[in-house]
């Protein structure tokens, strides 16, 4: 059973559904009817994924009183008279103020959830009820419908104990509590978590503050009398209650307790071993620790920016400091890092300690604006902490709905565009309403919810894959989604959030755009290539090869030509195989497609003559594909007929979503973009390999600190042919690997390393400036003058 849309009436800036009760064909459902008076005010619905649903709209919106609705549905609880919307007419002041009104639908209901329905409504049930409706209006009890063929039943609610039982559970994961910086060792040894205390900073100003002045403050019974309103001051200072620093040694405990399974006794264990001065002893505890952390945690599945990255806990007398090491090998305190951070691992250690009710009532997941801390690449993690709450990997942990709204672009998960719902506020009294059109129009009112239109090609990103045109982009993020709402393999489907599709405009401008992206800058971001099999395409292949300048920016291994798909495992349309993307579509899906994008784009005497085109009448002799062929056929019914390559895309996607009759073609297509996916996918994580190992300069710059490290004054010629032997072992055959070889070739005939090796370098200093020039060659190279 999930929640499947929530109804809000005369809440806040939600006042009623004004669209739908102005609407020619409105009819009110039994709870949309005033009592007593028979007036007509539709509840605002907004309609719900089972698993992840994103709400976005501008500020003010009523994006975050959603959640708070959903959250009174579901409880019952904190319903005030003060959140009357007040630009309702019922808002009155000369007698008493009403109540807001909330309800829920849900659906999938199990045969437990329907006997557990029955009960708390003292009544008899169908058996092939899967759905019921839950209403909370004036304040009063709640009620519940349910239909029976065309009309409604209503009962009241008579055991709400056993109804709050059957409803699932809101919870939140709190955006405003991070990490500690230090936890005291007392507080994790103790079971209760009675014990009162305040930051470890606070604690030893107080301690320095008291040693410091010792001498003279109890040096005598004067000093003591003197100093009782100081000390006073100081201990009341250092125990104020601080609600914040106690919900973050609460996470801290759940981190190092429920996360990484450490016992409570090891704390005492290690408590007791540094109030012994056992050093050695508490050493080992803390390293037992912190090998418990990083197998728990797992964080460079989550957080992508850095691999290396690990959470560690050090021993500061009577606390533990967490500290960060990163791919630098560095420690950093957790303050010393970035907010996005701090707050992702808060978000991280949250959702890893959640543990469902134990009564099995279900949850959902309610969070308000998320992304307020986190980098564009830390929302991208985050999305996919929310995907495993609502599909966990982890057999052990239960799947729970999950509802967020955000302002952010990178928070929208670009692999489920139907999961998003979009909040506008009307003028003057019309409130707050879902915007049902948000789909077709993608400029508005999608701009307005995130402060400005972030459209995906504007960007190159640390992944792309490059197209021809836009089509192509249409057709790979709509077959791609497609296939993701089947549960496909996620190597047979892209991942959208991981990849962006940059359509070039025409084959011609691909290597230029490559270029672009990679053959101007040091840190190049993967990339990926397809290519028509066509003679534009093949051209295009050829200018990759050469590179401008002779130099090629992407290896060819990283570009793919629809032709050369296997043809073992696609169903193709066309004898001479597949040139381009329409090349992969059944006949049946392409002719649908065709008189869709007739009808919608032609007036109906034009689209009429399109609706006649049937499979015989389309012939791929003398044809250069696909696209060629239904134009032609097209053509002959209705001359002059263009057929727009990216409202055919569209056109398909419609088809094979909304036509049972296709569903045999559907399948043919969906394998053949298996096949697709999985040649381009392939390649994507070559891509990202090579990107995320590590780079050439940071190896020599590796070789070049342990030479230095070992040779601060002089080297003989013999050191030094080593070093350079060992630089030139980490580069690669690309071209620029060739230059670098160069100018080792040239400090070795220069600083004479063949000659007399037992010799020290003549001019030691120059040769550290020569390994300086080597390990910074390929970022001076690049430099604007």
């Amino acid at each position: 059973m999930f929640i499947s849309a929530a109804y809000i009436r005369f809440f806040r800036s939600f006042n009623f559904d004004y669209l739908r009760k102005a609407h020619r064909d409105f009819e009110p459902n039994p709870w949309d009817v005033l009592e007593p008076d028979g007036l007509q005010y539709p509840f605002v619905k907004v309609s719900l994924e089972r698993d992840v649903t994103t709400v976005v709209g501008a500020n003010e919106s009523g994006k975050s009183q959603l959640l708070t609705a959903i959250k009174h549905g579901l409880t019952g609880k904190g319903i005030e008279r003060g959140d009357f919307c007040r630009y309702s007419q019922f808002f009155a002041v000369k007698k008493a103020m009403a109540f807001p009104d909330f309800g829920l639908e849900f659906k999938h209901l199990g045969p437990t959830d329907l006997e557990s329905l029955a009960k708390a409504c003292k009544t008899k049930l169908d058996d092939g009820t899967e759905s019921f409706w839950m209403f909370r209006i004036g304040g009063k009890d709640p009620v519940v419908y349910v239909r029976q063929g065309d009309d409604w039943a209503k009962y009241p609610v008579k055991d709400k104990k056993l109804l709050d039982a059957l409803l699932p559970q809101p919870f939140e994961i709190d955006a405003t509590v991070a990490l500690p910086q230090s936890v005291p060792i007392k507080y994790l040894a103790d079971a209760e978590r009675s014990l009162r205390t305040s930051p470890r900073k606070t604690r030893l100003g107080l301690v320095n503050q008291i040693l410091e002045n010792g001498p003279s403050w109890f040096g005598s019974a004067e000093g003591v009398s003197a100093a009782t309103p100081t000390l006073i001051s100081a201990f009341s200072t250092a125990n104020t209650q601080d609600a914040e620093h106690d919900k973050q040694l609460a996470l801290a405990d759940d981190l190092l307790l429920k996360v990484a399974g450490i016992d409570r006794t090891a704390f005492q264990e290690l408590l007791n071993a540094v109030e012994e001065g056992k050093d050695g002893f508490a050493n080992g505890i803390v390293e037992r620790i912190n090998r418990g952390l990083s197998g728990a945690l797992n964080f460079p599945k989550w957080w992508s920016q850095d691999l290396h990255f690990q959470l560690l806990v050090t021993l500061r007398d009577q606390d533990l400091v967490f500290t960060i090491r990163d791919r630098t090998g560095t420690e950093y305190s957790a303050d010393e890092r970035s907010g996005g951070l701090k707050y992702f691992l808060s978000y991280f250690v949250q959702y890893l300690s959640h543990e469902p009710p134990k009564s099995g009532a279900r949850e959902v997941l309610l969070m308000d604006e998320p992304d307020a801390y986190l980098s564009s690449t830390g929302q991208q993690d985050l999305l996919r902490i929310f995907e495993d709450f609502a599909h966990p990997q982890d057999p052990t942990r239960t799947a729970c709905q999950v509802v967020y709204v955000t302002h952010s672009p990178f928070l929208i998960d670009k692999n489920h565009g139907d999961r998003i719902r979009v909040l506008e506020k009307g003028e003057g009294d019309e409130g707050t309403r879902v915007v049902r059109n948000a789909a077709r129009n993608h400029y508005e009112p999608l701009r307005s919810a995130f402060g400005g239109f972030v459209a995906e090609t504007t960007f190159i990103s640390n992944c792309n894959l490059m197209l021809e045109g836009m089509s192509d982009q249409v057709m790979l993020a709509g077959m791609s989604a497609r296939l993701r709402r089947q549960r496909t393999a996620s190597t047979d489907s892209l991942d959208l959030n991981a990849v962006t599709l940059v359509p070039a405009g025409s084959a011609p401008h691909i290597p230029y755009l490559v270029y672009l992206a990679r053959g101007r800058d040091v840190d190049r971001p993967a990339v990926i290539v397809l290519l028509d099999s066509d003679a534009s395409g093949n051209q295009a292949v050829k200018a990759l090869k050469k590179g401008p300048n002779g130099k090629p920016v992407i290896d060819a291994k990283y570009v793919l030509q629809l032709g050369d798909l296997p043809t073992d495992a696609l169903v193709s349309t066309l004898p001479a195989g597949v040139v381009a993307i329409e090349d992969l579509i059944p006949l049946p899906i392409c002719i649908e497609a065709v008189k869709r994008y007739a009808n919608e784009f032609l007036d109906p005497t034009e689209a009429a003559k399109i609706g006649t085109l049937k499979p015989k009448d389309v012939n791929f002799e003398g044809c250069s594909g696909t696209h060629d062929a239904l134009e032609q056929a097209a053509t002959a019914k209705l001359v002059g007929f263009h057929l727009d390559k990216v409202g055919f895309a569209r056109s398909v996607l419609q088809a094979v979503r909304e036509d049972s009759t296709l569903t045999a073609a559907a399948e043919v297509l969906d394998a053949n973009f298996r096949v697709l996916f999985r040649e381009l996918g392939r390649r994507q994580r070559q891509a990202m390999r090579e990107i995320t190992t590590e780079k050439t300069s940071a190896k020599i710059k590796r070789i070049k600190r342990s030479f230095l490290l070992d040779h601060p004054i002089t080297a003989d010629r013999a050191q030094a042919t080593l070093l350079l032997e060992e630089a030139e072992a980490a580069l690669d055959n690309s071209v620029d690997a060739e230059e670098l070889k160069s100018h080792i070739r040239t400090m070795r005939r220069d600083f004479e390393l063949d000659d007399d090796p037992t010799e020290p370098i003549n001019d030691f200093a120059a040769f550290r400036d020569a390994l300086e020039a080597l390990v910074y060659r390929e970022v001076n190279e690049v430099q604007e003058p």
